[in-house]
């Protein structure tokens, strides 16, 4: 897996070994300051199957397995934002909060 990122506001990786089932994998997360308490978050994954005969049958099962797995890390995501210890060690490891003394 090929990770980059830019924080606070992006994350991107791409499968560099992974299944045979995908030819091509990868995603990103993005993440836009609203305004002073909101932060919207996005997620987008793209895949390519192989064989892509299969492509008919596998892309939606891919679709709805990787929608799946994105709607349970975003609830992870927002029960994490929403845990105040959480928050501030985020802070503390982003150079955005107080040191921990």
């Amino acid at each position: 897996m090929y990770t980059s990122y830019r924080p606070p506001t992006q994350v991107g990786m791409k499968m560099v070994n992974g299944p045979r089932f995908f030819e091509a994998f990868g995603g990103g997360w993005q993440f836009k300051p609203v305004d002073d308490t909101t932060t919207e978050a996005v997620w987008r994954y793209t895949f390519t199957i192989r064989p892509k005969r299969l492509a008919l049958v596998g892309d939606p099962i891919g679709e709805w397995l990787l929608g799946r797995d994105i709607a349970a890390r975003i609830g992870a995501f927002a029960a994490a934002c929403s845990d105040p210890e959480i928050v501030a060690e985020a802070l503390v490891q982003t150079g955005l909060g107080p040191s921990a003394s």
